[in-house]
């Protein structure tokens, strides 16, 4: 019995083009699965919880020792069925489009010590201060006397730190 080939195999094949993956569609799947996962849990966030780095990566470490250590740790009620990975994902789409832009480099700071130091003050500050600048928008746009504080100090913080690294730039 004689194999016949009907056509020959191309030496080199076509390249395909990947997808363009823009911010927009990003934006449109990742709102599509929160409200997926956040139907799937029966999550309800509490009222302008927005998106924040300093209070969802609370309550990821608050609920992983929670389930790990049996304590009772508080988590806001839009963590205690699943944890809010709103701090791993940013962290893992920042890589992606670090590596997709090649931009991608580890980088050691000169003083690690004070670098840490600095990054404890800053979450603290943000969990003292109800959160990231997205929540404190929230409450002051719901009329919340602390939201219109806290966000008139983010805004003088962002002008007096422009400010400083325009004069050191100076110099």
């Amino acid at each position: 019995m004689a194999i016949t080939a009907s056509s020959p195999i191309p030496a080199v094949r076509e390249r395909t083009r990947a997808p363009r993956i823009t911010a927009t569609a990003t934006g449109i799947v990742a709102g599509l699965l929160a409200v997926i996962a956040g139907a799937f849990f029966d999550v309800r966030p509490p009222e302008v919880y927005g998106v924040c780095m300093a209070c969802h990566a609370r309550d990821l470490v608050d609920w992983t020792i929670n389930l790990a250590a049996g304590t009772h740790l508080t988590v806001a009620p839009a963590s205690s069925v699943f944890p809010v990975l709103t701090p791993v994902g940013v962290l893992l789409g920042a890589m992606i489009a670090a590596r997709t832009g090649g931009e991608f480099r580890w980088r050691i700071p000169e003083n690690p010590v004070k670098t840490f130091a600095y990054g404890v003050l800053v979450m603290n500050a943000a969990l003292l201060a109800g959160g990231c600048s997205i929540r404190l928008l929230l409450r002051t746009a719901a009329g919340e006397t602390l939201g219109v504080i806290g966000f008139a100090g983010l805004i003088a913080g962002v002008v007096a730190g422009t400010s400083w690294l325009k004069w050191q730039a100076a110099r």
